[in-house]
C-alpha cells in the first residue's frame, strides 16, 4: 500500500456553508478512486476541495507529502474551445503551472508534451487547432495535458465525455494501465457507475441531498444495497463476460 498523500479530517465541503455532514477520506499513492452519485450530489465540490481549489467550510485537508503535484481534467464542455491554439500548445500549458514565474517552457517541457500526445495516440494532431478536433480527440488532448505535469494526484471529471463506445473502452483501458505502476493516485468522477466499478479499486459514494458519504474498497462499497440507498431507487448489479452491469429495477 502506498504512502498517504491527502487526508480529509472531519471536512465540511461547500460554498460558504456545508453541503452535508463532515466527511473523512484518506487517499494513498497507487490507489484508483471512483466518485459516483446523482447529478448535483457534490462530486465536483469534493474534487475541488481535495485539489485545494476550494477551501473546506470546516475541518482540515491535510496534504501529507511535500511538493505534491496535482492535475485536474474538468468536463470538456466547461472549457472554451474557441481559443486559436494547437493541441500541442494545450498540452504544453499543463507544464507552465509548475514553472517559476516568468520562465517559458523549455526543451524538457516540450518533450513531455510530445510524449503524452503520442501516448494518447494524438501525435499526428499536435499541430491541429484544438477547436477543430472532435469531442473525443479534445478529451484525449486534455488527458495529455494533465499527464504532462507528472502529477501525484490526477483528478478526472467525466473522462469519457464526448467519446463513442470504442473510444470509451480505449480510455478506460488506458486508465487501468496508467494506474498500474502505482506512481500516482487517480480520482475519476463519472455518472457511469458500471464504468467506474469495472475500472477503479476504491469507491466513494456521495449524495448531499440524502447526507450520504461512504468510501472504501470497491468490492465493499459497490453493493446493490448501498447503490440503492445512494440513488433512492432499487438497483441491482450483475457480472457478465467480465463486465459489471448496473441496472435500475422497475418499481
Amino acid at each position: 500500500m502506498g504512502d498517504v498523500l491527502i487526508r480529509l479530517d472531519e471536512v465540511s465541503i461547500g460554498y460558504g456553508r456545508p453541503l452535508m455532514r463532515p466527511i473523512d477520506l484518506e487517499i494513498r499513492r497507487g490507489e484508483f478512486w471512483g466518485v459516483v452519485g446523482p447529478n448535483g450530489a457534490g462530486k465536483t465540490t469534493l474534487a475541488r476541495t481535495i485539489l485545494g481549489l476550494l477551501d473546506p467550510v470546516g475541518g482540515r485537508v491535510d496534504v501529507r507529502a511535500k511538493g505534491l503535484r496535482y492535475s485536474y481534467t474538468p468536463q470538456r464542455h466547461r472549457l472554451s474551445a474557441s481559443y486559436p491554439v494547437s493541441a500541442f500548445e494545450v498540452v504544453l500549458m499543463g507544464r507552465t503551472a509548475y514553472l517559476p514565474v516568468g520562465r517559458r517552457p523549455g526543451p524538457d517541457d516540450r518533450k513531455r508534451a510530445t510524449e503524452e500526445l503520442a501516448r494518447l495516440d494524438m501525435a499526428e494532431h499536435g499541430k491541429a487547432l484544438f477547436r477543430s478536433l472532435s469531442g473525443g480527440q479534445q478529451q484525449r488532448v486534455l488527458f495529455a495535458r494533465a499527464l504532462a505535469v507528472d502529477p501525484d494526484v490526477l483528478v478526472l471529471d467525466e473522462p469519457a465525455e464526448g467519446m463513442d463506445l470504442l473510444g470509451t473502452s480505449d480510455i478506460l483501458r488506458f486508465l487501468r494501465r496508467l494506474n498500474a505502476d502505482g506512481r500516482m493516485a487517480v480520482l475519476m468522477i463519472s455518472h457511469r457507475i458500471d464504468h467506474v466499478i469495472d475500472t477503479v479499486d476504491h469507491l466513494c459514494i456521495i449524495n448531499k441531498d440524502s447526507d450520504t458519504f461512504e468510501a472504501g474498497p470497491v468490492a465493499t462499497i459497490a453493493s446493490p444495497e448501498r447503490l440503492s440507498s445512494l440513488y433512492g431507487r432499487p438497483i441491482t448489479t450483475r457480472v457478465h463476460d467480465g463486465r459489471t452491469h448496473v441496472e435500475l429495477k422497475e418499481v
